[in-house]
């Protein structure tokens, strides 16, 4: 597709587009928080992507040459200050259900959003950063390709960001 792109056909790119914006709007929602900041995060991506077509070459998975793409722009943000630190979900790992198919009452959805979103802003930028990722269906290795270390150190950024998640949140529990 990225081959017919660069010989400017529209439809590839619509095509491309319409398979791959779901999945960045979602990581950009996560990360920033803010849907005008993840419209735009998304937009800028497939510009980049549009604009790297003539020489894009097919090594590797195209997720995590998007993904990268899009990852650098999120980066930016937190940066350039136009980010909020939040996260309203997290996953215990791959295969567990999806916090909105779990059955809480809306008050205790809303405080463990609250609680986890305080808790993550603690992290250090790196983890945060890995668990987001994940939380965004990411796989492992497409996340390390996308900030640019091996599978092996992606899953110790997730293990320590989610051990230290749960430390906080345990603390917090006792605390309350």
């Amino acid at each position: 597709m990225m081959t017919r792109i660069a010989e400017g056909d529209e439809d590839s790119f619509a095509r491309l587009y319409e398979l791959w914006c779901k999945r960045i709007m979602a990581y950009a929602f996560r990360s920033l928080r803010d849907m005008q900041e993840a419209q735009d995060v998304v937009q800028e991506t497939f510009i980049q992507v549009y604009r790297a077509a003539p020489a894009y070459r097919a090594e590797g998975k195209f997720g995590a040459f998007v993904f990268r793409i899009a990852g650098n722009i999120v980066r930016g943000r937190f940066r350039s200050g136009k980010q909020v630190d939040s996260l309203t979900e997290i996953i215990d790992d791959e295969t567990a259900p999806h916090p909105e198919s779990l059955s809480y009452s809306p008050e205790e959805s809303v405080l463990s959003s609250i609680d986890i979103e305080r808790m993550l802003a603690l992290l250090p930028p790196r983890q945060k950063e890995a668990l987001i990722l994940v939380a965004g269906g990411v796989s492992y290795s497409e996340g390390a390709e996308m900030l640019q270390i091996t599978t092996d150190a992606f899953a110790q950024l997730v293990l320590r960001g989610r051990r230290a998640l749960k430390m906080k949140m345990t603390r917090m529990g006792e605390i309350l």
